[in-house]
C-alpha cells in the first residue's frame, strides 16, 4: 500500500507535507503544455541543497516528456522566497534555466541572502531568457549599488524592455510594458548611482503597483515600487546584515555582531502580500472535528465539501497532474489560494481527546496516517498543509495570558496554537491573510478580550466555524451561496458562477471579521453587548428624568455613562 507522504522540517519550527525528493515540489498548470510553477518558498533551502535542484527538475521533465523533444517550457511562477539562498544557490537556479531555455514569467527571490553577484546572475536571465522575465522580487537581500546596476543595465543592453504583454494588464499606445522590480530593504544608496542609469540610458520609473507606471503615452523599461529607497540594513555589513535579513525569514531572534542594537521598527511597504502569498486558514481542533464529522455533510466548509468544489472546479487550488481542470478555473495565483493549516498541537489535542474513545482514536489514526484520509485529499489538492511546531516551545504573543484561558476552559494545546497563527501573521506583510477557526464560542471572545490589548492579535480574524457557512448561505452578492450548494454536490455539469478563493473569502468573512474585532466575537459576546447596552439605558434614565441635583454629581453619571457607552459602540 502507499505510504502517507512526510512531514519535512522547515525553519523557524515549520514543516509540512510535500512531494518528491528533498522536499522539491513541481506543479504542471495547464495540461500537458510546459508550463509550470515552482513553489519552494520558506523550505529553508541553502545553496547546497540548490545543487541538487537542476538534477532534480531533468528527472521530473523527463518523466512527463521523454527522454527528447520536450515542448517549449516556461515557468509562470519560480519562487525561492524567504529562504537561505546566497549567489552560489541563485547562479545554479539561472544556469539551469539558461542551460534547458526554460522561460520564466516571474521570479521571486526577496527575503534571503543574495549580494551581487547574484544579482549580477539575475540580469543575465533578464537578457537572455526565452522571453521577457515580467517581474522579479529581489526585496530583503544584501545587494549593493553594484548589484543594481548590473540589473538595470543588462535590461538596458538586451533591448528587450518594455517587452509586449500577452495577459490582461495596462499597455501603452504600442502594447508594451516594462518588468516589475523589487529591491527595497538592500543596501542600495541610490543616490550615488542614477546618474549612471541616466548615462546607460536606462528609462525606469517607480510606482505603487505594477500597472501604475508612466508616462502614460510610453512604457519605461522598468518600473520599481515606490519603496525603493527604503534600504533597512544599509549601515550593516557581513554578519551583521546577514543576521537582519535571516532574522526575518525565521521566528529566531536575531543576533548582532559586535554588540549592535536592534534597529527600531518602521513603517515601510514590503513585497505586497496580496501579490504571493496565499490566505492561510488555521484549525483549531474543535473546527477539525467539525470538518470531519459525518453528520456535517450538508455544509460548506466540511472537508468533505471542500474536496467537492475542488473537483468540481469551484474552489482555486493546486489539482493534482491527472485532473482535467474545467475551462473556468484559468489560471491560479498564489494570492487566489486558500490554504488550511492544521499544526501538530491540534492533532496532540485530538489524541488527547481520544484517549477514552476507541471509535475517536481510529477515526483520528485514519486521519493522520490513510492515504484516502480527508487531511491526505486535502493536502494532495493544495488546500491543506500540516505543519509541526515543535520549536513553538513557549507563548510569543500571547505571554500572560494563559490564566484568562484556563478560566475560559481553553487548552494549553489551543492556546498554542492560537499563539502560533498570530505569530505566523506578524510574518506576513499583507493584512487579511491570516484568518483562525474554532467552533468553540469561548475561543471567540478570548481572541476579541487578548485583540483589544495585545500588539498583532486583531488583525488575526478568528470566527466560529458555523457563523462562516451562515456567510456564505447568506450571501447574494459575491456568489457565496451558489459557492455553499455547490460544496454540498458530488459532481456539476457547469460553472455555479463563483469560485471559492482568497477573494470572495476575505470578502464575506475575514474582512467583517476584522472591521467588528472591537465588538467582539460570537453569540456570547453579543449577548454580553445587549446586556452593557440595557445597563447603559438604567444609567441614562436618571440623567434624562431628573432636571435637579449636584453638578458633581451629574458630572459623575455622566462620566460613569460615557464609559459604558465607549465599551458598546455598536450601540451608539
Amino acid at each position: 500500500a502507499a505510504q502517507p507522504q512526510p512531514l519535512v522540517e522547515m525553519p523557524g519550527g515549520r514543516r509540512k507535507w510535500v512531494s518528491g525528493h528533498a522536499g522539491w515540489r513541481l506543479h504542471w498548470v495547464d495540461g500537458h503544455s510546459g508550463m509550470f510553477k515552482v513553489e519552494q518558498e520558506g523550505d529553508g533551502l541553502s545553496d547546497a541543497a540548490m545543487e541538487e535542484w537542476g538534477a532534480w527538475m531533468d528527472t521530473q521533465l523527463e518523466k512527463r516528456f521523454g527522454s527528447t523533444d520536450w515542448p517549449p517550457l516556461t515557468a509562470s511562477t519560480l519562487n525561492f522566497s524567504r529562504n537561505e539562498l546566497g549567489d552560489e544557490g541563485v547562479r545554479c537556479v539561472v544556469e539551469y534555466l539558461r542551460r534547458r531555455d526554460i522561460g520564466v514569467q516571474m521570479v521571486k527571490f526577496f527575503k534571503n541572502n543574495i549580494g551581487d553577484v547574484g544579482a549580477w546572475a539575475i540580469g543575465q536571465l533578464l537578457a537572455h531568457a526565452r522571453d521577457p522575465v515580467q517581474e522579479v522580487h529581489l526585496s530583503h537581500n544584501r545587494i549593493t549599488e553594484q548589484g543594481a546596476c548590473s540589473i538595470f543595465e543588462a535590461i538596458a543592453r538586451s533591448r528587450r524592455y518594455p517587452y509586449q504583454m500577452e495577459r490582461s494588464g495596462r499597455r501603452d499606445a504600442l502594447g508594451l510594458t516594462p518588468v516589475w522590480l523589487r529591491m527595497e530593504y538592500n543596501c542600495i544608496q541610490w543616490a550615488s548611482i542614477e546618474h549612471r542609469l541616466d548615462q546607460q540610458q536606462v528609462r525606469w520609473c517607480a510606482a505603487e503597483s505594477r500597472d501604475g507606471w508612466g508616462p502614460k503615452d510610453q512604457s519605461p523599461m522598468v518600473c520599481m515600487h515606490s519603496s525603493y529607497k527604503n534600504q533597512k540594513v544599509e549601515t550593516l555589513s557581513g554578519a551583521d546584515a546577514g543576521a537582519a535579513i535571516l532574522g526575518q525569514v525565521t521566528s529566531t531572534p536575531m543576533k548582532w555582531a559586535d554588540g549592535m542594537p536592534e534597529p527600531p521598527e518602521e513603517e515601510h511597504a514590503e513585497e505586497d502580500g496580496s501579490e504571493e502569498v496565499p490566505m492561510y486558514i488555521f484549525l483549531d481542533a474543535s473546527a477539525v472535528r467539525r470538518l470531519a464529522a459525518e453528520k456535517s455533510k450538508e455544509r460548506l466548509f466540511t472537508f468533505q465539501g471542500l474536496l467537492n468544489l475542488c473537483q468540481q472546479g469551484h474552489m482555486k487550488c493546486m489539482p493534482p497532474d491527472d485532473y482535467q481542470a474545467p475551462a473556468w478555473m484559468g489560471t491560479i495565483e498564489e494570492r487566489h489560494r486558500i490554504i488550511f493549516v492544521v499544526t501538530d498541537a491540534v492533532l496532540d489535542e485530538l489524541a488527547h481527546l481520544a484517549e477514552h474513545n476507541s471509535s475517536e482514536r481510529r477515526q483520528l489514526e485514519w486521519l493522520r496516517n490513510a492515504q484516502d484520509s480527508y487531511l491526505q485529499q486535502c493536502h494532495q489538492w493544495g488546500i491543506l498543509e500540516v505543519l509541526e511546531t515543535k520549536l513553538h516551545t513557549q507563548l510569543i504573543k500571547l505571554v500572560g495570558w494563559e490564566a484568562r484561558a484556563r478560566e475560559l476552559g481553553i487548552s494549553r494545546w489551543a492556546l498554542q496554537n492560537f499563539d502560533f497563527a498570530c505569530l505566523w501573521e506578524s510574518q506576513i506583510e499583507s493584512a487579511g491573510r491570516v484568518l483562525f477557526v474554532t467552533a468553540d464560542d469561548n475561543l471567540v471572545n478570548f481572541a476579541a478580550e487578548c485583540g483589544a490589548s495585545v500588539e498583532g492579535v486583531l488583525e488575526v480574524a478568528t470566527v466560529h466555524v458555523h457563523a462562516m457557512d451562515r456567510a456564505f448561505a447568506n450571501d447574494r452578492e459575491h456568489g457565496g451561496n451558489r459557492i455553499y450548494e455547490a460544496a454540498q454536490r458530488t459532481k456539476v455539469n457547469k460553472f455555479c458562477g463563483a469560485m471559492l478563493s482568497a477573494e470572495i473569502m476575505h470578502a464575506l468573512v475575514v474582512g467583517p471579521a476584522l472591521g467588528s474585532k472591537s465588538e467582539g466575537g460570537g453569540e456570547d459576546s453579543l449577548r454580553q453587548s445587549l446586556k452593557e447596552a440595557v445597563a447603559l439605558l438604567a444609567d441614562l434614565r436618571p440623567l434624562l428624568e431628573c432636571a435637579s441635583g449636584g453638578g458633581e454629581q451629574r458630572s459623575e453619571r455622566r462620566a460613569a455613562a460615557a464609559a459604558k457607552a465607549e465599551r458598546v459602540q455598536c450601540f451608539g
